[in-house]
């Protein structure tokens, strides 16, 4: 008897520690956004950030939120077990691919040309055949477009700051992302002179974003995050925060 008890007693610890591992493996992706989440003097800032942070501490976990490009970013988190992604659109292609936590931002998806080149303003699909699109690899954007079966004229980059410098110096005649993001861009590197127009933003325009978990990962961890979430999302921090535009 007492060895069948001290038997129980190892396997229980076992599957503590097991667990505790699985914890302890998170891993934290984004690529930076500059209204969401971005590095400061080595810090992560951003009202996502701070959304994340509050959850972390919620969990007593110090896991730190690791900057990189998009396509990397996602990789990771389609890939590896008990991986949290930041500011990823749900959509029904994504929907069974990962664990959705809860909404942390909410933006919009808009065509957008340069003012001094109110030529390149689209307002059918149908008019943007013959324009050529920065748009960031393997984004929403980016499956949204080649979904529209436009694919030959996508200029494909690794984040959204290369798409709107190319918009900026006349290499793509338009970006298909959020106006507030490179309004922002415009304002951080000095272009004042610079100018954008867009179609306006309408509810088929409007997207959430989410904090996500890698669908392999680890049934206590997403149970975790989840509670942890839910209970977030009844204070005014959190409001706040997801209204909030840095």
């Amino acid at each position: 008897m007492q060895i069948k008890i001290f038997l129980i007693i190892i396997i229980s610890l076992f599957c503590f520690f097991a667990k505790a591992g699985d914890v302890n493996n998170l891993r934290i992706v984004a690529a930076e956004r500059q209204l969401l989440h971005y590095i400061e003097n080595g810090k992560a800032k951003g009202p996502t950030a701070e959304i994340t942070n509050a959850l972390l501490k919620e969990l007593s976990l110090t896991t730190k939120i690791d900057f990189m490009p998009w396509p990397r970013a996602f990789d990771l988190a389609s890939k590896r077990a008990n991986t949290l992604i930041l500011s990823i659109i749900r959509t029904p292609e994504r929907e069974n691919d990962f664990h959705w936590i809860g909404i942390v931002s909410e933006l919009s998806r808009v065509f957008i040309s340069l003012e001094a080149k109110p030529e390149n303003l689209i307002t059918t699909d149908s008019d943007i055949e013959n324009k050529v699109i920065g748009v960031t690899r393997n984004s929403n954007s980016y499956h949204e477009l080649v979904s529209k079966g436009f694919k030959d004229n996508l200029y494909i980059v690794t984040k959204p700051e290369t798409a709107f410098k190319l918009l900026i110096s006349g290499k793509v005649d338009l970006v298909y992302h959020d106006p507030n993001a490179i309004k922002k861009y415009i304002e951080l590197h000095k272009n004042k002179t610079v100018k954008v127009i867009y179609s306006p933003v309408v509810s088929a325009n409007r997207r959430a974003s989410y904090l996500a978990l890698s669908i392999n990962s680890d049934e206590l961890l997403v149970k975790s995050f989840k509670e942890a979430m839910n209970k977030y999302q009844k204070t005014k921090e959190y409001r706040h925060l997801l209204m909030k535009k840095d």
